[in-house]
């Protein structure tokens, strides 16, 4: 469908539509009159019918024994047939008079000729005529088979209100029906004639106004096809309605687009050279971003390590401060031993004088020397129990500090203060060796002097010179177990102020430690922080190198695009 007959639809149906309304519409108002005026001529028609025998017969309306209906002593309203009938005959309207709800004078007649008297109306019309003295009137009333127009009007008795008869008129439905369709068929032509001279008129407009559309298209097509040498024609030019401003558009976009054109074949060079620049940088840092992003990976993975290392080294720390708590118990026991070996010791030293004092007693003094000596021989056994424990503590703090200085080794720079603690650790450990060996050779030779006291006791039963020499070796030797108890005291003292500081020292460890672990996963955090943002921008600068690709390939479609436009 072209424009012309769009235009041509577009106007005319409206028109048709508006003709169809209108008929309905005017119809409707036809009707409408049509029945109003013929309830307006019944309506006076029935008033002039009741003047007739109210106006001039005085009285009652009365009925007398006959059945036949009285106004007053000398009107006969049951005879005056010849009053319808000539209503009837001169306007077309049936006459009918009811008393109360019943017919006593009608025009109306069957097809033998009778006339309808006699009969009744409907309850509804006696409800509103008689019982409350109004009017009533219908289009569509049944009659003998036959539709009517009817038009009820009440009559009173004289100087009353109260309604005792009613005077009908009515006529045939189909003879409205005629005039309402006479009136219709005058006015459809009227509305087809309308319609047929805008259809002519809106024809030339359209015709007129297509024409000079349809040269705008063909300028406007030219101009879509690159040339730029249209010539809109003045008539065009200077008409005032939407075409004339359409073809000054034209000229002015064959202007403005020679003046665009022209700028951009002499921009568009400069712009693709720099959207190629533009390209190789973007790819360049798309590049590298990459590479930064799989070198923060690398650290991340680098910070996560050590972390994973600081808190290894916590945990090792850890479970060495709980080895060096039970080696300080150990110690402890140990010097509770010895505080028991030194007060022994004194005891054996108070005996041995004893026995020099008293050289009188013999047997006595041989037997409290063999008492004495068991008991030396049971402290020297505990003597060397102790050792051994003192050994083995000293093997196991030197192994811990074995261990301590590869941990130190491992965290690297935050280990130095571990690695000092672990060296003293060593050096304890290897005073604690050297103290146990001289316990051991003390404890050596106590059991070798322990051993000849024993054989020299039943030598001194025959020989008190060798008795009292050997005592005096004995007292000597428990000098040497004496000092050498108080030797391993101190050392013990010496071992737990040590194991003291070593407990310092440790828990500064397990802070370094444990800081170390806090930064190493801030770090991994901050890290993670780092890789997000790089992921961000390295997902920006890919975006970027793909429009700068996207704005090379543009600028090298407009520069081919611009190429079609002849100036």
């Amino acid at each position: 469908m072209n424009l012309k007959t769009k235009m041509m639809s577009l106007s005319l149906l409206p028109m048709v539509l508006i003709g169809i309304i209108l008929f309905v519409v005017a119809a409707g108002r036809i009707e409408n009159g049509v029945y109003k005026e013929a309830y307006v001529g019944m309506y006076a028609t029935s008033l002039a019918i009741r003047d007739i025998f109210e106006v001039g017969h005085e009285g009652k309306y009365w009925m007398d024994d006959n059945g036949e209906l009285w106004k007053g002593e000398e009107f006969n309203i049951s005879q005056a047939t010849d009053i319808v009938d000539h209503i009837k005959n001169n306007t077309g309207l049936e006459v009918t008079i009811f008393w109360k709800d019943t017919r006593i004078l009608t025009s109306i007649v069957d097809g033998q000729g009778s006339r309808q008297i006699g009969t009744k109306t409907s309850e509804t019309i006696v409800d509103k005529v008689i019982k409350k003295g109004e009017t009533y009137q219908n289009r569509n009333v049944d009659i003998m088979g036959k539709e009517y127009v009817v038009f009820y009007v009440p009559f009173f008795q004289e100087g009353t209100e109260e309604a005792v008869g009613m005077v009908f008129l009515g006529t045939p439905q189909d003879k409205v029906y005629d005039i309402i369709e006479n009136a219709k068929r005058q006015l459809l032509p009227v509305i087809f004639l309308g319609i047929a001279f805008t259809a002519v008129f809106v024809y030339f407009l359209v015709r007129k106004i297509v024409y000079a559309l349809e040269h705008n298209m063909q300028l406007l097509d030219q101009i879509s096809k690159g040339s730029l040498k249209v010539h809109v024609e003045e008539r065009i030019i200077h008409r005032k309605d939407e075409i004339g401003k359409l073809g000054r558009n034209i000229a002015a976009l064959q202007d403005r687009l020679r003046s665009i054109v022209e700028g951009i074949k002499y921009k568009s060079h400069d712009f693709q050279q720099e959207s190629e620049k533009l390209k190789n940088i973007s790819q360049e840092a798309y590049q590298i971003m990459k590479d930064v992003d799989c070198a923060a990976q690398e650290m991340a993975k680098s910070c996560m390590s050590q972390a994973e290392g600081a808190f290894h080294a916590s945990e090792n720390v850890t479970e060495m401060g709980e080895m060096i708590k039970e080696n300080g118990l150990e110690v402890m026991r140990i010097n509770e031993i010895a505080g028991n070996m030194k007060e022994v010791s004194q005891g054996a030293s108070t005996e041995i004088k004893e026995m020099n004092k008293v050289m009188g007693d013999v047997k006595e003094s041989i037997h409290f020397l063999m008492e004495q000596t068991k008991l030396t021989e049971n402290s020297v056994n505990q003597i060397s129990a102790a050792t051994e424990v003192i050994a083995a503590i000293a093997s196991k703090t030197k192994l811990l500090s074995f261990n301590a200085s590869i941990e130190a080794a491992r965290v690297g720079e935050n280990g130095n203060g571990f690695a000092v603690v672990a060296y003293e650790i060593q050096q304890l450990s290897e005073q604690s060796n050297a103290a146990a060996a001289r316990i051991q050779t003390i404890v050596d030779e106590l059991n070798m002097n322990t051993s000849h006291t024993l054989d020299r006791v039943e030598d001194m039963r025959c020989v008190i010179d060798i008795q009292e020499g050997n005592i005096k070796k004995t007292n000597h030797s428990f000098k040497e177990v004496y000092s050498g108890i108080d030797g391993t005291v101190n050392g013990i003292k010496d071992i737990l102020e040590k194991a003291e500081e070593l407990e310092e020292v440790r828990m500064d460890t397990v802070a370094i430690v444990q800081n170390a672990a806090a930064v190493s996963q801030e770090n991994s955090a901050s890290i993670e922080e780092i890789m997000a943002s790089i992921e961000s921008m390295y997902q920006d600068i890919e975006k970027v190198s793909n429009n700068a690709r996207v704005l090379n390939e543009l600028s090298q479609e407009m520069q081919e695009k611009v190429d079609i436009f002849v100036l």
